[in-house]
């Protein structure tokens, strides 16, 4: 498989791709090119996914209508009333999928946090060799990684897969997004009681994944799928030079004013940096760029790595758009305590060169796969 250019819009052309890069499981290839190669405005975009999702789910094509429900929620802003209304639906046609189209066995949790709750999914096959606990990344949901996490199942893992604050259910329960990811990760340890277990984190999650086994050792391998150790440089990346220089360098003299200034001037002249400030926004309960940019600053391994004494797996793409590469050679250059450091940074030639392994997922699944065999049997 490979990364496919089916829209000239990047950001569209990503989310197809994490759709695709499922094959016909998640959807029909066809009918997502013929109705999304050329839509080119966030209008369209829902529209046109929107479209799709009702006719798969009145055809009891569950699976196809939720991911094309996330599709179509995806790029809806927080203020905008329909994207709760597809985001139910969305959730609502991944369980009837889990449970009429895969037949899959699996029990929902509420796990008590901070006064309120994180939602919870765990497979059991009966002989686990070892639990893996996952988590995704940003404003992700768990839902929507199930069907490449269940290989691990098949292979005979307990995985536990949770949403923490920022993401899919918490952030209804105002549970915001927050770098101290190890206090949730603790509570759902706590819950079942796991006295030992690997953490898989997916895209941001590969933070959240290495933070949590910086202080919590209940965790003892840890695998960062992508990896992610600074916030503030991931985020303001998405921005043009030399944009970005002057909102980094407003942030580190504390010039608020002027960094507000300046993005709220881009938003109104780029709707895709709108939209991704606007959600930044929403999942971190900030009020304005600069406390935006400030709370992602926090999400900072460089003060951790020297706490990593795990086994610890690094995996990156060399064309990640997301994630600046030279954050694979740092990470990989301050983990010095692991009890053994893996580091793979996947090709174009291979075919795993975009962030997580869009286009080819199954390189990196491979990948974890093989270092969990080797971690549970050493």
């Amino acid at each position: 498989m490979r990364y496919e250019m089916i829209n000239s819009i990047p950001q569209f052309n990503f989310q197809i791709n994490r759709i695709l890069t499922y094959g016909n499981l998640a959807c029909s290839r066809e009918e997502v090119i013929n109705n999304i190669a050329k839509v080119r405005t966030f209008d369209e975009w829902y529209t046109a996914w929107q479209k799709i999702a009702i006719k798969n789910e009145h055809e009891r094509r569950y699976l196809y209508a939720a991911y094309y429900y996330r599709m179509a929620e995806f790029f809806l802003k927080s203020d905008i009333p329909e994207k709760d209304v597809v985001y139910k639906k969305c959730v609502e046609n991944f369980y009837k999928a889990f449970d009429f189209e895969l037949h899959l066995q699996y029990e929902k949790y509420r796990i008590p946090f901070k006064g309120r709750a994180l939602h919870c999914l765990k497979f059991s096959p009966s002989n686990s060799i070892g639990t893996v606990l996952v988590c995704g990344g940003y404003d992700s949901f768990i839902e929507e990684f199930v069907i490449q996490v269940y290989e691990f199942v098949k292979q005979g893992y307990e995985i536990i897969l949770f949403e923490g604050p920022g993401q899919g259910k918490s952030i209804q329960e105002n549970l915001y997004f927050s770098h101290d990811f190890e206090k949730a990760t603790s509570a759902v340890l706590d819950y079942f009681g796991i006295q030992q277990c690997a953490m898989v984190g997916i895209s941001w999650g590969g933070y959240f994944a290495l933070r949590s086994a910086a202080y919590d050792k209940r965790i003892t391998a840890a695998a960062a799928y992508d990896v992610m150790d600074n916030g503030l440089e991931v985020m303001t990346n998405i921005f043009p030079e030399p944009i970005r220089s002057v909102i980094r360098l407003s942030y580190k003299y504390q010039w608020q004013g002027v960094l507000n200034r300046l993005v709220n001037i881009i938003r109104k002249k780029s709707i895709l940096a709108d939209w991704a400030v606007s959600q930044g926004l929403h999942i971190t309960g900030t009020k304005t760029p600069y406390e935006f940019f400030q709370s992602l600053a926090s999400h900072n391994l460089a003060d951790v790595t020297e706490l990593l004494t795990q086994d610890i797996l690094l995996l990156a793409g060399e064309e990640d758009h997301y994630i600046p590469r030279n954050q694979f050679y740092r990470l990989k250059a301050s983990i010095h305590n692991a009890k053994s450091l893996t580091c793979r940074i996947f090709t174009r030639a291979e075919g795993g060169e975009q962030h997580c392994q869009i286009g080819n997922h199954q390189l990196a699944t491979n990948t974890i796969s093989d270092w969990l065999v080797r971690y549970f049997i050493q």
